[in-house]
């Protein structure tokens, strides 16, 4: 993935089953369209996917829309259907987060997808009529018993894993996160509890707009919704009796990105490769210290030294900092937060800088020693390379 825009246009603001999508919504969305038109144009992209969801379903002329749409984009615009949209939902989260069953939601405006996931395989999605716009005027007691209502037509009853998508999913992770002292700018992996999700969801909607917007993490778009979104998913996690929920930043856009492909963490690692030009990854140095390290944490061992040696030989001259940077400042796909913390911690030891408080933050039972002992590891299997040449 080599970038990512969005506009907000709220097509289904306010909109019912059979209402139309007023001439307002339509010209707005078509601004946009041209805007994504010339993107598409100055990039050169070749192949185009476009799918629109709920508001499309529900709206008596959202199939007028779509068409006018199209000829905007040049592209066809394919209307989704509710399972469609789940699906793909639960595919961009499985190939990008180590997680391979459980109970995988995507909240959107217009609607709510749940897709039930095991050992990969995406069993049964269902599609349920409450998004958070659509429920955005109604009072917290309301909103509470449509969601209770919906769910319980669903099969599920219990979840051991929930993994949430969408952008107040995102927006409450954000918000959660900044309010912490966790060192990573990322929340894609970010587990927030059932306690901090119940908290926000008796303060946000005794807010106005304006003071939600103040809040650390919620844009001017998102305090829009962000209310009733955490409104919907204390009620989801309750229901499903759930402890905390992983935050995925990638969703139902990256489902239909990377349809027909099973991405991986290394699969991950040497995209990170080729989007700094170096082609082929070095893989023989993840061979090496994976084999080397005798440990639970081999892994994620191999994944620092593959990472330090990649920033070498793009010519970091620091490359140990310019990974554990990378780890703090970006997304690690493939991975959990924690799990990338892990990563980040250990390049860190390898320029000798780890803090006793940021192995506090791991939820793992390992020391600041032996983060040490693998970061030395590290230095001294990247010392080995010069110009990404194994001496």
């Amino acid at each position: 993935m080599i970038g990512s825009s969005k506009l907000y246009v709220r097509i289904g603001e306010g909109l019912k089953e059979g209402d139309i999508i007023s001439e307002e919504k339509v010209a707005k969305a078509e601004r946009a369209f041209m805007i994504f038109k010339r993107i598409l144009n100055g990039v050169n992209v070749n192949e185009v996917k476009i799918v629109a969801t709920s508001a499309f379903r529900y709206a008596s002329n959202g199939n007028e829309v779509r068409h006018r749409l199209s000829k905007i984009i040049e592209n066809e615009v394919r209307v989704i259907s509710g399972e469609e949209e789940g699906r793909y939902a639960a595919l961009g989260i499985l190939n990008t987060l180590p997680i391979s069953d459980g109970v995988f939601f995507e909240l959107g405006g217009g609607s709510l997808e749940i897709a039930e996931v095991s050992s990969g395989n995406i069993i049964r999605v269902h599609q349920l009529p409450i998004g958070a716009l659509k429920l955005v005027n109604l009072p917290e007691r309301e909103i509470r018993k449509k969601v209770s209502d919906e769910l319980s037509t669903t099969s599920i009853k219990k979840a051991n894993i929930i993994v949430g998508s969408g952008g107040n999913v995102r927006a409450l992770a954000k918000l959660d996160l900044k309010l912490s002292s966790f060192p990573i700018k990322s929340i894609h992996g970010y587990s927030l509890s059932s306690k901090q999700i119940s908290k926000y969801a008796s303060l946000l909607p005794s807010l106005d707009i304006d003071s939600r917007q103040s809040l650390p993490g919620i844009s001017k778009e998102r305090a829009l919704t962000i209310h009733s979104a955490s409104v919907i998913i204390d009620e989801l996690v309750k229901y499903f009796t759930g402890s905390y929920i992983v935050v995925s930043l990638f969703g139902m856009r990256e489902g239909v990105l990377t349809e027909g492909k099973s991405l991986d963490k290394m699969s991950w690692l040497e995209e990170i490769s080729y989007s700094n030009a170096i082609d082929p990854p070095p893989i023989e140095i993840f061979k090496e210290v994976i084999s080397e390290v005798d440990s639970k944490y081999s892994f994620y061992v191999a994944s620092s030294a593959l990472l330090s040696l990649i920033f070498k030989m793009v010519g970091y001259f620091n490359p140990f900092r310019a990974c554990y940077r990378f780890i703090k400042e970006s997304v690690l796909p493939g991975f959990t937060l924690n799990e990338a913390l892990l990563v980040g911690l250990i390049c860190e030891a390898a320029d000798g800088k780890v803090k006793k408080k940021q192995v506090k933050l791991l939820k793992e039972d390992i020391t600041k020693k032996e983060i040490l002992s693998f970061g030395n590891i590290v230095k001294s299997s990247i010392d080995k390379y010069v110009a990404g040449v194994r001496l």
